[in-house]
C-alpha cells in the first residue's frame, strides 16, 4: 500500500496536513496497537526534522507498507543556488552553523548542508555521503549504480572505529540511546544520487 506523495516544508500548515494524512494512512493500512504508536512517533520525528529546516525547504513526503514493513520517506532535490545559504549564515554572529545534537537534527543538518553547498560539492566531485562526517554521523557507506547510502544499522557497527576519541564514541552512543528514532526504527537510510537526497525510515509492523 502506498500513500499519495504530498509536499512538506517548515510551514505549520504543511506539517499539520502531513500528520493528518499519515494518521489516515496508518489506519487504512491496518497498522494497530504498539506498531501504530511507533509508526506515528517516527512520522512525528521525521516531520519535526522537516519543521526545523531553513526557510523555503521543500520536499515530498509519503509512506508505504510492504512485506511486514512500513517505510516513511522524505525526498528532496538540492538547491544549486548558494546565495540563500550564505544569507542565512550571515544572520548568525559567527557566520557558522551551531553544531546540532541528536540523530535527526544531524540528519537534518546534512540535508541543509547539501542544499546550501550543492554547487560547490558538485564542482569538487564530492557529492556523496562522505560529507556526513561534517554532520557528525559518519559511518560506512554503500554505493550502487551511482546511488550512495548511509544507514543507521551500519553506523551502529562503526561508531567505535570511526570516532576520533573514546569520548566522541561515548557521546555518539549516548545520542543514539536518547534518540526516539534510533530506539524505535529498524533502520534509517539516507541516500543521495546527483542532486536528489532521500531519507527512508523503516519500521517492521
Amino acid at each position: 500500500m502506498k500513500m499519495e506523495k504530498i509536499t512538506v516544508g517548515n510551514e505549520v500548515n504543511l506539517i499539520e496536513n502531513a500528520l493528518e494524512k499519515a494518521g489516515e494512512f496508518v489506519a487504512l493500512a491496518g497498522i494497530e496497537g504498539k506498531a501504530a504508536i511507533h509508526v506515528n512517533l517516527l512520522v512525528e520525528e521525521v516531520l519535526g526534522m522537516v519543521r526545523a529546516m531553513v526557510e523555503d525547504f521543500s520536499a515530498k513526503f509519503w509512506m508505504e507498507t510492504e512485506e511486514g514493513e512500513c517505510r516513511i520517506y522524505i525526498d528532496a532535490i538540492a538547491d544549486v543556488n548558494r546565495k540563500k545559504r550564505k544569507d542565512l549564515l550571515s544572520v548568525s554572529k559567527s557566520g557558522k552553523n551551531v553544531a546540532k545534537r541528536g540523530l535527526m537534527a544531524k540528519i537534518g543538518e546534512f540535508f541543509e548542508d547539501c542544499f546550501g553547498e550543492y554547487q560547490e560539492l558538485e564542482e569538487m566531485g564530492v557529492m556523496d555521503l562522505s560529507y556526513m562526517y561534517t554532520a557528525g554521523i559518519s559511518g560506512n557507506t554503500s554505493v550502487n549504480m551511482g546511488y550512495t547510502t548511509w544507514s543507521l544499522s551500519r553506523y551502529r557497527t562503526t561508531i567505535s572505529e570511526d570516532a576520533p576519541t573514546k569520548e566522541d564514541a561515548k557521546e555518539a552512543w549516548d545520542e543514539l540511546e536518547k534518540s526516539i528514532v534510533a530506539n524505535i526504527a529498524d533502520d534509517v537510510i539516507v541516500g543521495i544520487k546527483d542532486d536528489r537526497i532521500t531519507l527512508t525510515v523503516i519500521k517492521k509492523i
